[in-house]
């Protein structure tokens, strides 16, 4: 138990520390201290409980979490989503290979990566400087290939793919139990740090990433800028750093978190997904430009609120 929780609960509960209560007395009252502790409203959790992201943090969808799945309900309007469209489509074309010869690198051929480019279904602020369409050169492409790869529904051998059993079955699933299955993979088992190459073995924007879903869900009717998010997401996750952010000494982490957490949670992961509206807007004689951010009905179509 940390001081400051034993600090609170005495000044709860003066007795406690009278010598006059036995290590039982105490006890009950410290369950019923926590209890409520953890009912109780956070503001670095911007009103939510300690137990409610608690269950964002570890049982995202669980029933009584504050973020609900409710894309079962909206089967017809699931296909169009980026990501989920896109490996249903280069599963198709696997299958339609029989074996998909790679590169001698190991990577996707150029034609099949230029079919998934040409669909437009995810814009890229660089594409235009991109004079080969290649699975290095497209940063979408590669969690596509990894994410079928993982899963079991595409297997390398001799330098090519091919699909398994577990891969011809997929595709009759329901469009909300492939997309839960391609959320599942890139929220639990993908390293974000592929996203955008900051140290933190990926947490920044990974960690949290339902609490993200739920204030952009609760916010995102309208346009704000990325870093409202982000600071949220500092605040909650990174209270040192927040205590300190009107402290110029502090500038430079706080800045590298925030374009970390806005490149990788919205300019991949929320837009890839369809969940976010994303324009990133050029501000004169700066590198970095402002990130603005507005949540897509696809977003309300997947996720309510409890």
């Amino acid at each position: 138990m940390s001081q400051e929780i034993w600090e609170e609960f005495v000044k709860k509960y003066p007795q406690a520390n009278s010598g006059k209560l036995s290590i039982e007395q105490i006890n009950v009252l410290m369950a019923e201290y926590i209890e409520r502790r953890n009912a109780s409203a956070v503001d670095d959790f911007d009103g939510l409980s300690p137990h409610q992201m608690h269950l964002l943090l570890h049982y995202p969808l669980a029933e009584d979490s504050p973020l609900k799945w409710v894309a079962p309900h909206y089967e017809s309007d699931l296909d169009a989503i980026p990501l989920l469209a896109l490996s249903d489509m280069l599963l198709a074309e696997i299958q339609k290979a029989g074996e998909l010869r790679l590169t001698a690198k190991g990577n996707l051929p150029v034609a099949v990566c230029t079919l998934l480019v040409k669909k437009n279904l995810i814009d890229w602020k660089y594409m235009k400087y991109v004079k080969i369409l290649s699975e290095d050169n497209i940063p979408y492409i590669w969690p596509i290939k990894e994410y079928l790869t993982t899963e079991g529904l595409i297997k390398k051998r001799n330098n090519k793919l091919s699909v398994t059993k577990k891969g011809e079955k997929y595709p009759k699933l329901g469009h909300s139990e492939r997309l839960l299955q391609l959320l599942s993979f890139f929220t639990a088992r993908f390293n974000w740090q592929n996203l955008y190459g900051i140290e933190d073995d990926g947490e920044i924007g990974s960690m949290g990433w339902a609490f993200s879903l739920y204030l952009f869900r609760k916010y995102g009717h309208e346009t704000k800028n990325a870093q409202f998010y982000a600071d949220k997401w500092i605040r909650a996750f990174h209270t040192q750093y927040w205590a300190e952010r009107n402290n110029p000494a502090y500038n430079a982490i706080i800045s590298d978190i925030r374009y970390a957490y806005e490149h990788r949670f919205f300019g991949c992961f929320a837009k890839w997904f369809g969940f976010a509206e994303v324009e990133e807007i050029q501000i004169p004689k700066q590198v970095i430009s402002l990130m603005a951010v507005k949540k897509s009905e696809t977003l309300d179509k997947c996720f309510g609120m409890r």
